[in-house]
């Protein structure tokens, strides 16, 4: 991404929601556009300024997931990135599916928001250390082991390395691939795994890994060699 980053800061506590604004707008890179205290506020203010990352705190409503979702209708080249104290697997869950990258908590470390936004932006993702393997009961399939076995030892490259939180131009870069390239693969592997985006995919992925079923597999230990 080129230029700033454009961020709107989306949290019913005006004293936290300063002191993210003031953390982010530390960095030149980023600039906060906008701000959101409610639900209705904040979908009103993606129509109208279109950020390119909307960090959002989804207890803002009784149901913050659908305004993340509403968030996503009126723009999906928006970022979603939910900041939040849920730790529930059932929330990291219902957040993927509502379309977020992200899913980072409250209690973060100032000098990680700033780095996980610019990751964000350039096509990575990021969720809070353990919050995946609390997810991974949701999103287990029966056929997992299968349709990883599926992917041909180019997908199961970009897989491993988009688990791993790279972005897009990152995995290009890493296996000397043009972008678009890394974009086909992907793409093909959704449509193998049966997920609806590449966050999802990760999640299943490192579950599956994680167990140790393809540890030892070559393709792994070539990226290892890699590495």
């Amino acid at each position: 991404m080129t230029g700033q980053i454009k961020v709107m800061v989306v949290d019913a506590q005006s004293l936290f929601r300063l002191g993210v604004i003031h953390t982010l707008e530390s960095d030149e890179k980023i600039k906060v556009v906008g701000q959101a205290s409610s639900g209705n506020e904040a979908l009103q203010r993606t129509e109208l300024i279109r950020p390119d990352v909307v960090l959002l705190d989804t207890s803002i409503s009784w149901d913050g997931i659908e305004i993340a979702k509403a968030i996503k209708k009126i723009s999906d080249q928006a970022k979603l990135v939910i900041l939040t104290m849920s730790e529930t697997g059932t929330d990291v869950v219902r957040a993927v599916e509502a379309g977020a990258v992200g899913y980072i908590l409250k209690d973060i470390d100032d000098d990680q928001l700033v780095p996980i936004i610019k990751s964000v932006a350039a096509g990575g993702s990021f969720f809070a250390p353990g919050l995946t393997l609390r997810a991974i009961s949701y999103l287990k399939q029966p056929s997992t082991a299968e349709a990883l076995a599926s992917l041909t030892e180019q997908e199961e490259r970009t897989l491993r390395l988009v688990s791993s939180g790279l972005s897009n131009r990152e995995v290009a870069t890493t296996l000397g691939i043009l972008e678009k390239t890394v974009k086909y693969h992907m793409t093909h592997t959704m449509a193998k795994l049966g997920v609806r985006n590449r966050v999802e995919a990760t999640i299943m992925a490192r579950q599956r890994w994680a167990d140790g079923a393809q540890s030892q597999s070559p393709v792994h230990n070539d990226i290892a060699e890699r590495g």
